[in-house]
């Protein structure tokens, strides 16, 4: 490792404080693609382009549905690879037998497997750790909920359902779902069971969840509940089926975004690991919302809406397309709101 990486990462480490990075800082990254590991397991790796092996980046995981493949999450994971603007690694794991049944654990081995490969040869923030997946991928990030609370930051379930099982489920995790209130598929009762057990976890207020009408898959309703800081709950309902994703804009992506990169760090003054102190939670949560969330694509070199533009380390752009301004989210993220 040359010596100038090396003081790059110690500098870095003193800057942010107690962040944890990975052992894979300051080394060559491997090749995104296919990789194989464990038992002949897969998994797609998209490595960000012109990736610095001295910056920490964001890890994020995107599982399939029941009968799709790796190969239908990636490239764009749920549209949220647009939303990174290439500040994130992704990962897209492949199911036994197109699914996450997780028998013996088998899944939650297979990410743990892939996790200690990544932080080995990929220079990842440990407290960024995120999964996402719809359906039956959604009920493998409700189980890693469950079992990695120690690892993943956050988690958003889209249609999903207790079906890789919850092994623990008794410690904090930031948590989002996402449901449609005519699933024909895993009705909706399931996915607010989900919410439910993280309402109790994260210590929310009790607060009534409005939902739309049936209807379009396009109008949504969004309840933010007061939890202990740090550990937010949302519950969005739409009017329609089981989609993991809206007709027209993608609100789900962008929705996800925004509780990944702003609404975990509400009211702890900076993330995880950091040293502010703690601020007081806000008295009340931001009232149901019942409009789609734009995602308007960015314009010349400035970023678009709801993407990152600054931030200790941030070496991309610091200016917002028309509509947006950069505001400071915490001392390492800056959001074009």
């Amino acid at each position: 490792m040359h010596i100038t990486t090396i003081i790059s990462i110690f500098l870095f480490a003193a800057v942010h404080g107690a962040m944890a990075v990975t052992p894979g800082c300051g080394k060559t990254p491997p090749a995104s693609g296919t990789k194989t590991i464990g038992s002949n397991r897969q998994y797609i790796l998209q490595v960000p382009a012109n990736y610095n092996s001295s910056r920490p980046y964001q890890l994020i995981f995107g599982f399939h549905w029941l009968g799709g493949n790796m190969n239908n999450v990636a490239p764009g994971y749920y549209g949220l690879r647009d939303l990174a603007r290439e500040g994130a690694i992704f990962v897209a794991p492949n199911g036994l037998d197109n699914g996450w049944a997780n028998t013996g654990n088998r899944d939650t081995t297979l990410v743990n497997q892939i996790l200690t490969e990544i932080q080995n040869t990929l220079c990842v923030d440990e407290t960024k750790i995120f999964a996402t997946g719809f359906s039956y991928g959604g009920g493998m990030s409700y189980s890693l909920a469950c079992s990695n609370a120690n690892v993943f930051r956050a988690v958003s379930v889209i249609a999903g359902a207790q079906l890789s099982g919850c092994t623990g489920g008794e410690t904090k995790i930031a948590y989002l779902g996402i449901h449609g209130v005519q699933d024909s598929v895993l009705a909706v009762s399931n996915g607010r069971q989900l919410r439910d057990r993280y309402l109790r976890v994260n210590g929310c207020q009790a607060k009534t969840a409005p939902e739309p009408a049936r209807g379009a898959d396009s109008t949504f309703i969004k309840t933010e509940y007061t939890c202990n800081p740090g550990f937010p709950v949302w519950w969005i309902a739409h009017g329609g089926d089981h989609v993991a994703g809206p007709s027209g804009t993608n609100w789900m992506a962008t929705q996800t975004w925004d509780f990944w990169t702003r609404a975990i760090y509400e009211g702890v003054g900076s993330p995880p690991g950091g040293t502010t102190s703690p601020l007081p939670p806000s008295s009340t949560a931001a009232p149901p919302s019942s409009t789609q969330v734009p995602q308007p694509q960015p314009t010349g070199n400035c970023a678009a809406r709801y993407a990152q533009c600054g931030g200790q380390g941030w070496s991309g752009s610091t200016c917002c397309e028309s509509q947006a301004s950069c505001q400071v989210v915490n001392q390492w993220y800056h959001q074009c709101l």
